[in-house]
């Protein structure tokens, strides 16, 4: 099945991410500021009208604590071309990838101090309908579906008094996600990123960032198979990267907490 190719509709995009690896590689790029301006000068308001056409909800998302979500997202896109995991995978799976590290973040509202904790279910919403409009197949239900799927995707949350913070009703997930299969088609590859989006904030990775409502092991084995499984670790892997881009000793660590969680989740899974 062809689906939109990110190389195809951002080139420009792409090659400014491409340049970036060969100055992070080099050290030409060697710490935060130098990143951020680069950033911030390529995303100029044309490319952000470009980059608005095949990502609706990036000039919203990139307005917020001064282009921070914007800077991340670049940073997670070039984190994931160095990524062992992403050159050894299919081109599919590349193509996928490119696009789930897009729409990732595009529900999060950074708060000063505090954590966003819901936007991978907001963000999933806001992606359940963008991939649509970027010219992702869809089924024959998709119409009757998307409004209804995209308000209880993005009204999953719970309001934790104990905590004084919002967090993922997990106990919805079975509903989300029979709806995206209903949608896209099962293991299509829309309903694939999508799925990626929603649960990237799901699976607990570091414990100095604790999730405040990470899925148990009885929901991951219900919501992530053998298919999926490879992407969500990608999608993890890439976003912490992307984070600690100019920290090498805190990447490697946080890598290998990655890693060893997700060796475990797969474990459970083939078993």
């Amino acid at each position: 099945m062809s689906i939109p190719q990110v190389d195809t509709l951002l080139p420009e995009l792409m090659q400014f991410v491409a340049h970036l690896c060969v100055q992070y590689q080099g050290g030409s790029i060697d710490g935060w500021q130098v990143f951020s301006q680069q950033v911030r000068e390529f995303f100029n308001p044309t490319m952000m009208s470009k980059v608005e056409r095949v990502v609706p909800g990036w000039v919203q998302m990139s307005s917020y604590a001064e282009q921070q979500t914007l800077i991340h997202v670049t940073s997670v896109l070039v984190a994931l071309q160095l990524l062992p995991e992403y050159q050894q995978a299919t081109s599919e799976q590349q193509s996928l990838m490119k696009w789930m590290v897009l729409f990732h973040d595009l529900g999060k509202v950074p708060r000063p101090g505090k954590h966003d904790y819901v936007h991978g279910f907001r963000s999933a919403a806001i992606t359940g309908r963008g991939l649509a409009q970027t010219g992702f197949p869809v089924t024959e239900a998709y119409p009757d579906l998307i409004e209804k799927w995209a308000a209880l995707t993005h009204n999953a949350v719970i309001f934790r008094k104990d905590l004084q913070e919002f967090v993922q009703d997990n106990r919805k997930l079975p509903k989300i996600m029979s709806g995206i299969d209903r949608m896209f088609g099962t293991q299509a590859p829309a309903g694939l990123i999508v799925k990626g989006v929603l649960l990237h904030m799901s699976i607990a990775t570091d414990p100095d960032y604790p999730l405040l409502a990470p899925l148990t092991d009885a929901e991951v084995r219900e919501n992530i198979d053998l298919a999926f499984f490879p992407l969500l670790k990608m999608m993890m892997l890439a976003d912490t990267d992307g984070w600690d881009l100019f920290d090498p000793e805190t990447r490697h660590r946080h890598r290998q907490q990655t890693l060893a969680v997700y060796d475990r989740i797969g474990e459970g899974i083939a078993s």
